[in-house]
């Protein structure tokens, strides 16, 4: 099998193992009401709390996959990215940029590299975080020794996985994360606000709060 067919199997097989919100911002046309509620309520309240973590102001790079995956197929980004970028402003942050990452096969998942996190550190050091549609950087032990103690918040919006983002969130090198909640709990009342929505299935994971995730 060639590198470019490994790469596109590894693209489809991490969108069919379900990354991060990615089931209800792949077709917005076709959502019902509670998709829909639930897409714009998690997409409002992760700049929200990108916001709360940059203290209201502060300039926003957000990173996407590149080709060949989906989100290089619209020069402004996925649904989930377009949405996030709009609701930016209303929390007083600025987008000063949106780059592709280049995705790398590993085994049925897609990952970016640690070469490619330090390239965006260099390259938007006065950046009040990176907000990441790709999931965390694989860093390895070398590579968190020589992170620059001055830099860029991370912010992982799509792609978090549990297992594998809370020894960086332990760590501060993450500094926030949306995580699924585990599924959605017995309520006697339909969630109202936006904030409801969110928390009813996900949670937004910082390093004082990583602890709570338990396990």
């Amino acid at each position: 099998m060639s590198q470019r067919a490994r790469l596109i199997a590894a693209v489809l097989g991490s969108a069919v193992s379900g990354v991060v919100l990615y089931r209800f911002f792949a077709k917005p046309a076709l959502m019902d009401d509670s998709s829909k509620n639930l897409f714009d309520a998690c997409v409002q309240v992760t700049a929200q709390d990108v916001s709360r973590l940059l203290g209201v102001r502060g300039d926003v790079v957000v990173l996407m996959w590149g080709p060949p995956a989906d989100d290089a197929k619209d020069p402004a980004g996925p649904p989930d990215v377009q949405a996030f970028c709009k609701a930016l402003p209303r929390g007083g942050l600025h987008l000063l940029a949106k780059e592709k990452v280049p995705p790398v096969p590993a085994g049925y998942d897609i990952v970016w590299t640690e070469e490619s996190y330090h390239l965006m550190l260099e390259r938007y050091s006065q950046a009040g975080a990176l907000v990441s549609f790709v999931g965390a950087p694989p860093l390895s032990p070398e590579g968190i020794g020589t992170l620059p103690s001055m830099r860029p918040k991370l912010v992982v919006a799509r792609g978090a996985k549990t297992e594998t983002v809370r020894e960086l969130l332990q760590q501060g090198v993450v500094d926030g994360a949306v995580l699924p909640s585990g599924g959605p709990p017995a309520s006697s009342r339909p969630p109202k606000t936006t904030r409801e929505w969110s928390d009813k299935y996900y949670l937004f994971v910082t390093p004082a709060t990583v602890s709570e995730l338990g396990g």
